[in-house]
């Protein structure tokens, strides 16, 4: 009897410290790793090359919508109680086909990331709006891939 009690006084500190782990803010670090992907995204279609010719509408409207999704996005992992200050590398690797596909690829990181459960109500209107924003950046950013193709179909 008493080895089980001793047994129960010992094991039971590390039950509550194993709980207390479990609810600490930035266990999953998605919301992070999404925002290190839209930062990255956000910086290949807004730097152009002189050779990449003018702006493109679509283009315009793909940054402004992962502007919109990073501010959502940074929402989300805010109220989820995340360190916004931790900046890890992007998931993605980078396409070779050229900025607007780097982005593509980015943005289809991103999402992937942002779409993982959220168990925080306080989260899940910021994080569902997040998606909406790199879904809208998604579609602009491949419009804008669709036109310099059709573009450069034209020139031959």
């Amino acid at each position: 009897m008493k080895t089980t009690v001793r047994a129960a006084a010992l094991a039971l500190p590390l039950l509550v410290s194993t709980l207390a782990m479990a609810q600490l803010p930035g266990r999953h670090p998605h919301y992070i790793h999404a925002l290190s992907d839209l930062r990255a995204a956000q910086w290949q279609i807004d730097h152009r090359r002189p050779e990449d010719g003018e702006i493109r509408e679509d283009e315009l409207v793909a940054s402004d919508e992962v502007a919109a999704a990073i501010h959502s996005a940074a929402g989300a992992a805010s109220a989820d109680g995340k360190d916004l200050g931790w900046n890890p590398p992007p998931d993605a690797p980078l396409a070779w086909d050229g900025r607007l596909h780097a982005a593509i690829e980015l943005l289809r990181a991103a999402r992937a990331d942002l779409a993982l459960p959220e168990d925080d109500p306080m989260a899940r209107n910021q994080q569902k709006l997040a998606i909406l924003r790199v879904d809208a950046a998604l579609h602009a950013a491949e419009r804008a891939v669709g036109a310099v193709r059709r573009l450069d179909d034209s020139r031959e």
